[in-house]
């Protein structure tokens, strides 16, 4: 064989090398393309399947938890729908797939189609069989992390619709009366309404007293609500449940009735007492009225209020203002008996 056959067979051989490095880029390509289409489909399938778990659980645990039968019957047709799309994503994801296979693989045979062609006038014409990769979506780690988003929303969905023990989620407004008597006994009227939402019908809600004091409820027309009470480091733990008449005109309302012996203490012939608050869930409006055993005299207040008597010859301090978030206040007032240390 000769010099020139030598160099003329090389050059085609680099020819050939050259053509199917090329052929190989515009497959890669082509396959990148198509797999970019699918996991771009595949993230819009798991985007929906997020807002689906989190409409699902907010109408699931809504149905669990409504007494109306209007939010029932809207809550199992958002159930319903909900259910039925997921079925036609799914089915659009997988006709999405589908559409995105059949083009590639045209898009690969007439890749093959054009090889074949410039093929045709080489020694050796048929090349050993080229494999293609699949059309690939979203990789196993992007899968998991989106399993991981549902799971999370669900929890989330399901933690933030589930509040029923916080009487619905509405705003509170109480108005607490203290009435202190001659041996230092206190007791304390709170009265409470708070809004509800027709999605949650609040069944019972949680008070902690100390262990020497003792806790009645009640509704509007004086009943009184069931309460069970557990003790808990040092203070009692007390479950009420809210009956029907506890519910007025949208909202519930009741009335704590909260009697602590030796409440207020005694001190070189004087008489303190003190009372705060310390809530959470953002500034809330407070009001409190103390009242002094009748004939108290030299009341002061700590922070200081001004003071009147009423008709029992009670004196009146009215603590109000706005608590912030999580701080506490304490509220208070001393003063001296009539006659001695108590009556």
């Amino acid at each position: 064989m000769s010099e020139h056959d030598d160099t003329l067979r090389q050059a085609l051989m680099e020819n050939s090398q050259l053509r199917e490095e090329r052929e190989a880029t515009l497959r890669e390509a082509a396959t990148q393309e198509y797999a970019g289409h699918v996991r771009k489909v595949e993230r819009i399938y798991w985007v929906y399947a997020i807002i689906c778990v989190a409409l699902g659980v907010a109408a699931i645990n809504f149905f669990a938890r409504s007494y109306d039968m209007k939010t029932l019957i809207g809550c199992a047709v958002g159930i319903l729908v909900l259910y039925e799309t997921t079925v036609l994503m799914k089915l659009w994801y997988a006709t999405s797939r589908l559409k995105m296979d059949v083009l590639k693989e045209m898009k690969l045979l007439r890749l093959e189609m054009a090889r074949l062609q410039q093929a045709s006038g080489i020694e050796h014409p048929m090349d050993p069989q080229t494999k293609y990769e699949p059309t690939r979506g979203a990789s196993p780690w992007e899968r998991r992390v989106w399993i991981i988003g549902c799971v999370m929303v669900a929890m989330v969905v399901s933690t933030w619709t589930s509040q029923a023990w916080q009487l619905g989620g509405g705003e509170i407004k109480s108005i607490a009366t203290v009435t202190l008597s001659p041996d230092g006994t206190a007791e304390k009227r709170i009265e409470s309404v708070r809004q509800y939402s027709s999605y949650y019908r609040p069944t019972s809600f949680t008070i902690y007293t100390p262990e020497t004091s003792q806790l009645r409820v009640v509704d509007i027309n004086g009943n009184d609500l069931p309460i069970t009470t557990s003790a808990m480091h040092g203070q009692r733990r007390c479950e009420v449940t809210l009956t029907d008449a506890a519910f007025v005109d949208g909202a519930v309302r009741y009335t704590e009735i909260v009697t602590t012996p030796q409440a207020a203490t005694l001190d070189d012939g004087v008489w303190t007492y003190t009372d705060g608050i310390r809530h959470a869930g953002g500034d809330r409006d407070y009001s409190i009225t103390i009242l002094t055993p009748v004939g108290a005299t030299e009341v002061s207040t700590d922070p200081q209020v001004s003071l009147e008597v009423n008709g029992q010859q009670r004196t009146k301090a009215v603590f109000a203002g706005i608590a912030e978030d999580d701080r506490q206040y304490l509220f208070h007032v001393k003063y001296r008996l009539p006659g001695g240390e108590s009556e």
